[in-house]
């Protein structure tokens, strides 16, 4: 086990989730000079980065560890798939995917959580995705973690719904109830040629803030927000960058039904990238 992840895997095991996230944002967005190159060059080789597919190279150029960790990738490494609906926002893997079915979303075998609750409780956001497609990736800490439109769309609404910052990973996915209801989110509605669809951006253990690239890094609270952008007409294209997240954590996406269908081999488990065919 390597500096870095032992590192890690240490404060995370003595530490609560939220204290912890805390102290991950305040350290992983310090200037330590060597300390930091030194971490960044442990967690290339930790998690095996490809270090050919990112636009900047040059290691002495990111001063802080984030400044790496949300590193942008080459304008060709994540070509935009022409012969689909939408398109996978992130890199990751399928945590779950499928048809919401009488309100609940699947988590994992035995496992399932209610849309309503997902969105932020209000009947009114979940209805136009009843019985409609859900597709749920997870970025683990290796992954790319940029957040890209996945269809052409004008924002229309955000609801931060604040919560713990419990792991995401398969073990927690697998045995703790109602997860992704119970971390702090951020559910992002756009107007699409598919009707509405959501973009839900769920914070974990570790991830320092969820940003997005209409209100900048979004601030957590005690109290549910929502904010419509009606009057700013904020539209972005496919392929566009619409976020990113400080550290590993989860992107659900929702659309309604009869607008398009998951491709078959989406299943739990496989890997995906950026750009690949969501809706067909």
């Amino acid at each position: 086990m390597s500096f870095t992840t032992a590192l890690l895997k240490t404060v995370e095991f003595i530490t609560p989730f939220t204290t912890l996230s805390s102290w991950s944002a305040k350290l992983t967005d310090k200037e330590m000079g060597k300390f930091t190159q030194f971490l960044i060059k442990n967690f290339i080789k930790s998690f095996n980065i490809n270090m050919d597919e990112v636009a900047n190279k040059d290691i002495q150029t990111y001063k802080t560890f984030n400044d790496f960790f949300i590193r942008q990738l080459s304008p060709d490494a994540r070509p935009i798939a022409k012969d689909c609906q939408a398109v996978f926002p992130t890199d990751g893997t399928i945590g779950q995917a499928g048809k919401i079915s009488q309100g609940r979303l699947i988590q994992a075998k035995g496992l399932d959580y209610s849309l309503k609750a997902l969105v932020g409780g209000d009947v009114k956001d979940s209805q136009p995705f009843e019985n409609g497609r859900y597709e749920c990736t997870y970025l683990s800490p290796a992954n790319y973690h940029r957040i890209h439109m996945p269809i052409n769309g004008t924002l229309k609404k955000t609801i931060h719904v604040p919560g713990r910052l419990f792991p995401v990973g398969s073990k927690n996915i697998s045995h703790m109830p109602d997860l992704y209801t119970v971390n702090e989110r951020l559910v992002c509605i756009f107007e699409t040629a598919l009707g509405p669809m959501a973009v839900i951006m769920v914070g974990a253990a570790l991830v320092g803030s969820i940003h997005t690239s209409w209100e900048g890094t979004i601030v957590r609270r005690k109290g549910l927000e929502i904010k419509t952008y009606d009057d700013q007409k904020i539209h972005y294209q496919i392929g566009d960058e619409i976020g990113y997240f400080k550290y590993g954590s989860t992107v659900i996406c929702l659309w309604p039904d009869g607008t398009g269908e998951l491709p078959p081999e989406i299943q739990s488990g496989k890997i995906v990238k950026l750009g690949q065919a969501m809706i067909v």
